[in-house]
Order: C-alpha cells, then sequence, then structure tokens
C-alpha cells in the first residue's frame, strides 16, 4: 500500500501520443518532451521547480517571464535590447551584465515584440556559458515555427543546462486551447514533471495538436503565404510617410512611427472606429510610439494599409 507520502501521475494515453508525435517531429526522444496548459505554465513551473535567486530577462519580453519570476521572491534584471540598432542582439553586450551568480536567463528568439531573430550562433554561445557556468537558460522559441531551421533544440541532449520553450498556438491559430511544451535534457524534464499539476492538457487541445502534426500541406501553404504576404506589408508600410517597419521572421510586424506623426495609441482609437485592432506597445515598455500587427490575408492587409494610408494624410 502506498502512504499518502508519495507523488503518483498516471500517464495520460493521449499526451503520450502527442509527446511521441512532438518528439518525432523534432527528431527528439519523448523522454525530452514536456508538455504544458501553454507555454505561460511552463514558466511559471520552471520558476517554482528551479527557484532563482537572481535573473535576467532580455528585453522587450512576454512580461510572463518576470512576473512568474518575481512571484517567488527571485530579483530580476534586465537587459534592453536598443531601439537604435534595431534591437539587435550582442552577446557581449549580454555578458557585460550577465552576472555570474545569476541563476537563471531568459530570452526568446524570434522576438516575441519585435519579431527579430537572434543568431542561431549566438545563442548556442549563450547555452554554452549557461553550460560552463552551471546555470540556466531559457530560450522561448514560440514563434521560431516560422523559421524552423534556426532552432537550437538539438542542443538540450547535450546541455542539461538548456530549456527551450515551443509553442503550437501561434503557427497553427489555435490560441484558445492552451497547448505548449519545453525541450530539455531527459533528467531536467523528469525533474520538472514532479512538479507539475495533473491533467495539464485538456483533451480537445491533445486530438487537434495531433491533427496538426500529421498536416504537412498546412506547413507548405503557410510559408508560402507568409513569405508573400510578409514581403507585400513590409513594402507597402515602408512607402508610408511616418512609419518604419522592422523587418521580421514572424507573422507580425512591430512599427515605429515618427513622433511628428502622432502615436501609437491615437492610432489604435483611429483604426478601432474602423473594426481594425492593432497592439500599441507602450505595455512592452517602448513607449507610445511602437505598435504591433499581424499578417493577414491580402484583403485584410489592403484593408489595414487603406486605413493606414487615411491616417498618415490625416496626421500629415
Amino acid at each position: 500500500m502506498k502512504s499518502y507520502g508519495e507523488i503518483s501521475h498516471y500517464p495520460d494515453p493521449y499526451g503520450e501520443q502527442l509527446k511521441a508525435a512532438l518528439a518525432d517531429h523534432h527528431g527528439m526522444s519523448s523522454a525530452e518532451v514536456l508538455l504544458g496548459n501553454g507555454s505561460t505554465q511552463l514558466i511559471y513551473l520552471l520558476s517554482a521547480a528551479l527557484r532563482p535567486r537572481k535573473a535576467l530577462v532580455v528585453a522587450p519580453a512576454f512580461s510572463e517571464y518576470a512576473n512568474a519570476l518575481t512571484l517567488i521572491g527571485t530579483k530580476v534584471a534586465s537587459f534592453d535590447l536598443s531601439t537604435n540598432d534595431g534591437f539587435q542582439f550582442s552577446t557581449e553586450r549580454l555578458l557585460a551584465v550577465w552576472d555570474k551568480d545569476c541563476d537563471i536567463a531568459f530570452l526568446a528568439t524570434p522576438n516575441s515584440v519585435t519579431g527579430q531573430m537572434i543568431p542561431k550562433a549566438e545563442i548556442e554561445k549563450v547555452a554554452h556559458i549557461a553550460l560552463t557556468r552551471k546555470t540556466m537558460v531559457v530560450v522561448d522559441e514560440a514563434f521560431i515555427d516560422f523559421a524552423e531551421a534556426e532552432s537550437i533544440k538539438a542542443l538540450v541532449r547535450h546541455n542539461s543546462s538548456l530549456i527551450i520553450l515551443r509553442s503550437l498556438t501561434k503557427y497553427y491559430a489555435l490560441p484558445g486551447l492552451r497547448l505548449g511544451y519545453l525541450l530539455g535534457d531527459a533528467g531536467r524534464v523528469v525533474d520538472l514533471e514532479t512538479y507539475q499539476e495533473p491533467w495539464s492538457i485538456n483533451g480537445p487541445a491533445l486530438n487537434v495538436a495531433l491533427a496538426c502534426l500529421k498536416d504537412s500541406r498546412f506547413v507548405t501553404k503557410t510559408e508560402r503565404w507568409l513569405e508573400r504576404e510578409r514581403k507585400f506589408l513590409l513594402e507597402r508600410l515602408t512607402a508610408l510617410e511616418g512609419l518604419h517597419p522592422l523587418a521580421s521572421r514572424t507573422n507580425f510586424l512591430l512599427v515605429k512611427i515618427e513622433r511628428s506623426h502622432g502615436d501609437a495609441l491615437q492610432l489604435r482609437s483611429f483604426l478601432l472606429q474602423r473594426s481594425i485592432l492593432i497592439r500599441a506597445c507602450d505595455t512592452f515598455g517602448l513607449g507610445v510610439n511602437y505598435f504591433r500587427i499581424a499578417i493577414k490575408r491580402r484583403k485584410d492587409n489592403q484593408r489595414l494599409l487603406a486605413a493606414l494610408t487615411e491616417w498618415t494624410s490625416l496626421i500629415g
């Protein structure tokens, strides 16, 4: 008979199927995969399980990194990418602020705010430094499906200091189903799993995710569509006076507004009257001169461009 003090998580057959499918998809083993109720749950799980004293977050960033860390009393420092050079990442600049007694670092590629990639070689350097220091580094690859060749997922097998966060809801447009996963050293995954509450994943999400992974045509069609529409939208936005979009590897674009052409909060109100919603980026610490837009179908992109053209003519 088991005592009440023992922890026992019974295996979920559907979850095991999805783990096996993800492992096959990434060329890894099921033991290196941990499912979660969205990557946000896994961020909180990592914080609770690892209990870091000091952390470094590369910003601009998803707010839940700092929220999860602060909740458990972690001292959080920020390494802010500069707006002056288009938010370019530099390992040398990171090392200048990455204290050796820092227990964990969080960074994202592509960046979930700017859409910018950190060069794969630079991320590999960061992961190696973390292993040498025996500290942890969490690389959020929630948007990497749009540039899969840039993933450093293969490194987790030989680097127990590295955790990769992934999401199925960005690429497959499934936000309401809440399904994410992490990739890590098998031993590390076992340790983290003991901190996860049972029944974290719902049945519909598991079944939809399995169907998505089997749909190879979706991947091919998405790559063609996104490359075409991202180029179209980037070129048209660049041509509009007062707007400066940043090149992106994701399904969204970050756009800067010149100060003489209003701000993102004013633009958001203007577009809402036309049933168009943008993301003002003041909540990311970028001030009121940045906004983010999704790349959509051609007719939707044209409708947005028409509204932005109207806005720039009124402001100018």
